[in-house]
């Protein structure tokens, strides 16, 4: 390596010290995590509710039970506020180093170039991809009726 090339004001992603690795992490994986712990939450309350033993409660809802989609459209309010505010993180991040050098993704591999903006692109679809996903995801709570409403 050229002692040219080792200079701060030349290296290809010279506004790395904007954005800390901790937080590039941080909204990369805010998405995904939020659309994880919607997931789980959701279902094993949903889950919980239908199943307290091992057969079927085909009747009217458990006791304290009757707020459940209240209870499951606030973790998913929430969830949806994470993972959003990951890719707002991320956005802010892109826009901290989106003028470092550009370069084909040849020159880039060669040379390790423009990381805090790799990280913050991917943060910002992985973030409001999940957000998405949460999203499509809210309108079953109201859609889709409880195992306890359905009677036999």
């Amino acid at each position: 390596m050229s002692e040219d090339a080792a200079k701060p004001h030349q290296h290809p992603a010279r506004h790395r010290g904007r954005v800390g690795i901790v937080a590039s992490l941080a909204s990369l994986i805010a998405g995904p995590a939020a659309w994880i712990v919607q997931l789980v939450l959701g279902y094993g309350l949903s889950s919980l509710a239908c199943f307290p033993h091992d057969a079927a409660l085909r009747q009217s809802p458990p006791q304290g039970w009757s707020t459940e989609p209240l209870i499951l459209g606030v973790i998913n309010g929430v969830c949806l506020a994470i993972a959003i505010g990951g890719g707002v993180m991320a956005l802010i991040h892109w826009r901290r180093t989106h003028g470092e050098r550009g370069g084909g993704a040849a020159q880039a591999m060669e040379i390790g170039e423009g990381r805090p903006r790799f990280l913050a692109i991917c943060g910002m679809m992985s973030s409001f991809g999940f957000a998405a996903a949460i999203l499509f995801d809210t309108p079953a709570i109201l859609a889709v009726p409880a195992c306890w409403s359905i009677v036999s």
